[in-house]
Order: C-alpha cells, then sequence, then structure tokens
C-alpha cells in the first residue's frame, strides 16, 4: 500500500464515524432511554424477579447478624456445656490450615475449613505469630483470631 491509499482509507473511516455521530448524538434518540426507578420496577417485575428495598432502608429495617453472634449463638446451643482448654504451640512456617487442623483435632473448633476461610477472609492469616497460645472450645472464630495474632 502506498501513502495515498492508506490516506484516502483514514479519511473514509474519519468521515464514517462522523455520520454515525452525527446522527447519534443529533437525532435526541440517546434523551429519556434511562427509566425511572419505577419503570425498572416494574419492568423486573414482569420478567419474574424480586425487587426488594433500596440498601439504605435495608440497613435500617433489617438489622444482620454478625457472624461473631451467630457462632457464638451456636456455640452456646450445644448440648456438650463442657469447657475444653487447649494450649497450641504455633512454630516457624505454620499456615492457618495446619493450625485449624490442629485446633479442630483438640475440639477447639468444629469446623477446620470455616475457621481457615475466615482467617483469610480477614486477613489474619499473615498477622499469626509464633509462641503458644490458651485457647478454649467457647471461644468464637474472632477471638481465637485476635488470640493467634497478639
Amino acid at each position: 500500500m502506498n501513502k495515498a491509499i492508506l490516506q484516502g482509507l483514514s479519511a473514509g473511516i474519519i468521515f464514517t464515524t462522523t455520520i454515525f455521530a452525527g446522527f447519534y448524538y443529533g437525532t435526541g434518540l440517546i434523551e429519556g432511554t434511562t427509566p425511572t426507578a419505577e419503570e425498572a420496577k416494574e419492568l423486573l417485575v414482569k420478567q419474574g424477579f424480586v425487587v426488594s428495598l433500596p440498601m439504605e432502608e435495608t440497613k435500617k429495617t433489617v438489622q444482620p447478624k454478625d457472624a461473631d453472634k451467630v457462632l457464638m449463638e451456636n456455640e452456646a446451643s450445644k448440648k456438650d456445656q463442657s469447657i475444653v482448654s487447649y494450649t497450641i504451640k504455633v512454630k516457624t512456617n505454620m499456615n492457618t490450615t495446619e493450625i485449624a487442623d490442629r485446633l479442630s483435632k483438640e475440639k477447639i473448633i468444629d469446623d477446620a475449613a470455616g475457621f481457615d476461610a475466615y482467617m483469610n477472609e480477614h486477613d489474619f492469616s499473615k498477622k499469626v505469630q509464633i509462641g503458644e497460645f490458651v485457647v478454649t472450645n467457647n471461644m468464637t472464630y474472632r477471638q481465637l483470631a485476635n488470640t493467634l495474632t497478639h
């Protein structure tokens, strides 16, 4: 291709883009295309979706339960009310999976994978300290995490 052909091709692309832009912005079709909240709600309901309250109102009307509160309620409802105490020794290069397995084995926690996920999701896994820590089976995940990281 020579220089003249490339210039002609470029001019054609620019001209075509200008025409499309003129029709798009000049016709006024883009105005009024955003539905109102009521129109959007009607459309969603017609399509079978469930429409709930806006986030601000939901936060005011429904108070979500904290994960620790749920765990405390589950712990309190256990039939076996005996408290088990365990001294865990965290060594160098020990990861949260190993800690969770050991706590589960000693009946401090019920769900090793859940505790490991909690530690990773809340960035406690990066802050685990080396040493000996006394933990009990009535501690929440947050309390265990705070104990292992301080």
